[in-house]
């Protein structure tokens, strides 16, 4: 969570019941993927709780750092790939797939940059506001913010729109209203934000996984 070191851990026990919950509701190996979300979200959203910890403990510098790192790390690296992935898995019919195919492509070349960014340039974190803002303190991106912002947007939402899975496009019209909500609440601490919105769609991903297992259930019964 965005706000506090408390919240940010209530949220990562919240976000691995539902994972949890997800994972139990689904026996598809080809929806696991997408049913793993909200754990990942609770993984990154606890590496936030520890940013808060540390922040401005000379002692914790080096725990701090690794905190950064991996939450970045989710937020920039994991979810560009992961996002287009798991729908791409679930996906049956074929022109989605071949499109889910092309934005998994691109997702993996957003992720490889953004790791680049993380090897190259180690991350700081500031305090902003109610909330944390994260910058590479070697320098700015190489890539004009705007650019890379529709660059990572690219392969992180309009696969919702592409696949054929249930509730997708309202998940990803969902995403979409977090990216504008976060930037209207905390424009300098957009990355911290908007995870946080983001991982509050959890919910929506377990009843995503619940329907499909249904429909699943339901085609092999009138098989």
């Amino acid at each position: 969570m965005c706000f506090s070191a408390v919240g940010s851990f209530a949220a990562a026990g919240l976000l691995t019941g539902i994972g949890t919950m997800s994972l139990r509701k689904n026996s598809a190996p080809r929806l696991r993927m997408f049913a793993a979300i909200p754990l990942l979200f609770a993984a990154q959203q606890a590496a936030e709780g520890v940013v808060w910890l540390a922040m401005n403990r000379a002692n914790a510098a080096g725990v701090q750092g690794l905190a950064v790192t991996v939450f970045l790390g989710f937020a920039l690296v994991v979810w560009p790939t992961w996002l287009p992935l798991s729908l791409l898995r679930m996906e049956r019919q074929r022109a989605p797939r071949q499109r889910l195919t092309a934005l998994t492509a691109a997702g993996i070349a957003v992720s490889a940059y953004a790791a680049v960014l993380l090897v190259r340039w180690h991350p700081i974190a500031q305090v902003a506001g109610h909330s944390i803002r994260y910058l590479y303190s070697a320098g700015p991106s190489a890539l004009p913010p705007g650019f890379y912002l529709l660059a990572y947007a690219v392969p992180t939402v309009a696969p919702f729109f592409i696949s054929s899975a249930s509730l997708a496009r309202v998940t990803g019209l969902a995403l979409i209203g977090s990216l504008v909500a976060a930037a209207i609440v905390e424009r300098d601490a957009l990355t911290s934000v908007w995870c946080f919105f983001a991982a509050l769609l959890s919910g929506l991903v377990m009843l995503a996984v619940m329907r499909e297992q249904r429909v699943r259930l339901g085609a092999v019964v009138f098989q």
